[in-house]
């Protein structure tokens, strides 16, 4: 092979286990690309440079630091830099082919070099005949980075970072990319818009959005243990009772009010009668009190008329159903409400997507990705026993790719989520993370091939993301393809720029 890939800058100095130290030589290359910013490629941290095994293959190394010797201030001939990298994987000429990690070292005095963006576009390209682009190398811009959409869309994928770094707009450049260029693809994207930003970045050819009002999932999906948890039916007279109401309905579906009717009932089937032969007022009252946080519960739920509309629907309107059978490939759902709402709707969609991508006779429906925006709202750790919509995500997280559904979870609070539902996600996309405490769970979470990620999560620009994990041959620095058009999700113009003036108030 020829070109960049024999451009020898220096040589291997020092090996200490997944250290490599390189002694740089020919500085004159490392200058010139410094001072020259119309360069395509260059070195910088993070970047991958090259050296050989002794059979021949190439060993890539990320570079992790570099800095002068005996802490001189100047570097020149005598004076050489060193450069720290650490060991990323292997590269074989022959078959053209990467492979993470290694299962031998190069020799102390091998060369050192940059690498072609053959090798490059090898390494950070096509891993798959099917592979899709998600966007540009950052240290070298003739460089596409692709991805394999059987793991990235198969799986789960974490998508992380501060507000307004890109998060919406990787999301949204991913799917617009990926139907794009495979229109016929038998994949569905669900997608959970808690701002109401992404109905304008799609063509409605190719996607439907469902107003929160308009959502149909009926209560009676849950078993009787869940009905527990949606009712906060606390143990001792309260559980019992539900239960022999709920029964008595047998299989055929119930509304809210039946419920509460049918309460009212048992209390008079459980009053006993007074020495008179009628009913005992002060029994009837202590029964009652009782199951009075149970029927307050119960009628808050049917009084709220956005709410009961969703959940106490006609069960033949299943909105799962219809979506799934719908030929868009996109489905947006409005989920702007409160926390409380939110929460029992999420209980049931979860509980719904997974009741029905289980059974076999669904198994030809399309591949499910859920996308889960603001995730920290709605999957945080240490749920209260209030909380009820985290219960099957959780369980989808765990089992749902048997079944076909894959997780796209997104938060700028990442640190806020259940570490095992995050800790299932075979990909990341990073953008940047400022905050220590996030900054600490992700480090506990991912799993980055060198140290030098970590260092750059607080210094990412807008639109950069560091990629790791499964759908990538290796973790990179990138620049997301642009989204076109945008959602909206754009940074608020406080000040307004007139004829080169700022107006202020």
């Amino acid at each position: 092979m020829s070109g960049t890939a024999f451009s020898v800058f220096g040589f291997v100095s020092k090996i200490n286990g997944s250290s490599i130290t390189i002694t740089v030589q020919d500085q004159s290359l490392l200058a010139h690309v410094i001072q020259h910013e119309q360069q395509t490629s260059f070195l910088s941290i993070g970047s991958l440079v090259g050296t050989r095994l002794v059979d021949t293959r190439i060993m890539l190394l990320t570079i992790e630091s570099v800095e002068l010797l005996s802490g001189r201030q100047e570097a020149s001939a005598d004076r050489p830099l060193t450069i720290i990298a650490s060991i990323t994987g292997t590269f074989s000429e022959n078959t053209m082919t990467f492979s993470f990690g290694t299962d031998a070292y190069p020799m102390v005095g091998s060369k050192a070099f940059c690498l072609s963006d053959l090798v490059l576009q090898s390494v950070l390209g096509q891993t798959h005949k099917r592979s899709a682009k998600i966007g540009t190398y950052v240290y070298s811009k003739n460089i596409d980075v692709f991805y394999d959409p059987n793991v990235l869309f198969g799986k789960h994928l974490g998508v992380f970072g501060n507000t307004g770094s890109g998060k919406t707009c990787t999301i949204v450049s991913l799917i617009q990319q990926y139907t794009k260029f495979n229109p016929n693809q038998n994949i569905k994207f669900l997608i959970l818009d808690v701002n109401h930003e992404y109905e304008s970045a799609f063509d409605k050819s190719k996607m439907e959005f469902i107003p929160f009002s308009s959502l149909r999932i009926n209560h009676c999906i849950l078993s009787f243990p869940e009905h527990c948890h949606l009712f906060r039916a606390a143990q001792g007279i309260q559980v019992p009772a539900l239960r022999d109401v709920i029964n008595s309905f047998g299989d055929g579906p119930w509304t809210l009010k039946d419920l509460q009717s049918g309460l009212t009932n048992w209390i008079d089937n459980q009053t006993p009668n007074n020495q008179y032969n009628h009913p005992d007022v002060y029994s009837k009252n202590s029964i009652s009190g009782f199951l009075r946080t149970l029927e307050l519960r119960i009628d808050s739920l049917q009084s709220d008329s956005a709410l009961s509309s969703i959940i106490d629907c006609d069960p033949r309107e299943d909105t799962i159903s219809y979506l799934l059978s719908s030929p868009k490939q996109i489905e947006i759902l409005d989920m702007q409400t409160s926390p409380d709402e939110m929460d029992i709707v999420l209980f049931l969609l979860f509980k719904r997507i997974y009741q029905y991508k289980a059974l076999k006779e669904n198994a030809a429906s399309p591949h499910l990705v859920l996308v889960l925006e603001e995730a920290h709202r709605y999957l945080k750790t240490g749920e209260t026993d209030e909380t009820i919509g985290f219960s099957y995500i959780e369980k989808i997280a765990r089992e749902g790719r048997k079944f076909g559904i894959g997780l796209i979870i997104s938060s700028q609070v990442p640190s806020l989520l259940d570490y095992g539902v995050v800790s299932q996600c075979n990909s990341i996309i990073m953008h940047k993370i400022t905050n220590k405490r996030d900054m600490d769970f992700l480090r506990g979470v991912l799993r980055f091939s060198s140290d030098v990620f970590y260092q750059q999560m607080n210094s990412l620009e807008k639109q950069h993301a560091l990629l790791c994990g499964e759908a990538f041959s290796t973790d990179a620095l990138v620049r997301i393809e642009n989204a076109n058009p945008l959602p909206l999700s754009q940074d608020p113009m406080i000040l307004e720029k007139t004829n080169g003036a700022i107006k202020t108030p």
